[in-house]
């Protein structure tokens, strides 16, 4: 933790400024341990491992499996993300140029790739933070960015200010029990001006997903242990990688059988996934499998959250046919 992080941080509680209480070990400008407290509710928050962890009591609304399956995830698969193609397509319309002088929030960072490339992009600070352990495989990418800042923190009682020029949440809020909290609360950081991105899953055009993957998720692969899935994954994984690189992507750039691999199941998706490799494929599917909860919306569903919290110039896109991106803007 860098000492600059404390102007961002706030008691989840009282909303009053936290301190730095005790620094027990340092290396180089990062505090790795140590703890902060604050001085209105008295509680304390440990720094274990250069990580802040600003969990407020024991009792999380995020479901503990969650956030174990997807920490094991990110721990499994925690150099996949070398290319910011994906990335960028996620938060799409907004651009490399974007992040430049921003202050930006990644809400749900996972392994923290994608803060450091907001960091490569020329924003100003990027504060990056998850509920599960995966923050230590974030440190551990972003350690080297004197502008990225790591935290444990849960969805539902952040500690940080609203001082926040772009937020963007990639692939979260449908694993949540309560989503358009979840998207409430995150909202609620943004400046006057600032800029909100999400992606989540769709409805429309996801009918495979829904009727055959899910209910294998739901029925199947919640009563399995992580190994298990990620074996069945794996098998998955070679199946659909062989249709996305001799199917689906070739018949994608043949132009007189494009439409045909538009409806194919997946269509839209395999073909954008024939231009990467297996790893990356192999932890999409075994991330789709290992979620206790996941939910699919509509179109007029992800617009409502943007309009119920008086969001303007409001962007709503699909991306491969499966899922929406959407962008949002606070008037203040």
């Amino acid at each position: 933790m860098k000492e600059d992080l404390l102007k961002y941080l706030v008691c989840p509680d009282c909303r009053t400024p936290l301190a730095l209480s005790s620094v027990l070990k340092t290396e180089g400008e990062e505090i790795m341990e140590g703890s902060l407290g604050c001085p209105r509710c008295s509680v304390s928050f440990p720094v274990r491992g250069g990580v802040p962890r600003i969990l407020a009591g024991n009792e999380y609304r995020l479901k503990e499996e969650t956030k174990n399956r997807f920490a094991f995830s990110w721990k499994k698969f925690s150099d996949i993300y070398e290319d910011p193609k994906d990335f960028l397509d996620w938060i799409h319309p907004k651009t490399r140029d974007f992040f430049k002088d921003r202050v930006v929030l990644d809400a749900g960072c996972g392994s923290g790739q994608h803060a450091v490339f907001a960091s490569e992009f020329g924003a100003r600070e990027v504060v990056a933070f998850d509920l599960s352990p995966a923050v230590d495989v974030a440190f551990r990418h972003s350690r080297t960015k004197d502008n990225v800042h790591v935290v444990q923190a849960d969805m539902y009682r952040l500690p940080f200010k609203s001082d926040y020029d772009f937020l963007y949440c990639i692939g979260v809020l449908q694993h949540l029990p309560d989503t358009k909290e979840g998207f409430r609360r995150l909202r609620s950081l943004l400046k006057p001006g600032g800029w909100m991105s999400v992606w989540v899953y769709g409805y429309e055009g996801a009918w495979f997903i829904r009727r055959i993957v899910d209910p294998a998720r739901k029925f199947v692969m919640s009563r399995l242990p992580l190994p298990a899935i990620l074996s069945l994954s794996f098998l998955l994984t070679a199946i659909l990688y062989f249709l996305a690189k001799v199917v689906y992507g070739p018949l994608s750039r043949f132009r007189p059988a494009k439409h045909l691999s538009r409806r194919l199941p997946l269509g839209d998706y395999l073909s954008y996934m024939s231009a990467f490799n297996f790893t990356y494929l192999f932890n999409c599917v075994f991330d789709q499998l290992i979620a206790p909860i996941t939910q699919y919306f509509k179109e007029e569903e992800v617009r409502g959250w943007f309009e119920n919290a008086g969001l303007k110039d409001i962007g709503l896109t699909r991306r491969n046919n499966i899922s929406w991106r959407a962008t949002g803007r606070n008037p203040g």
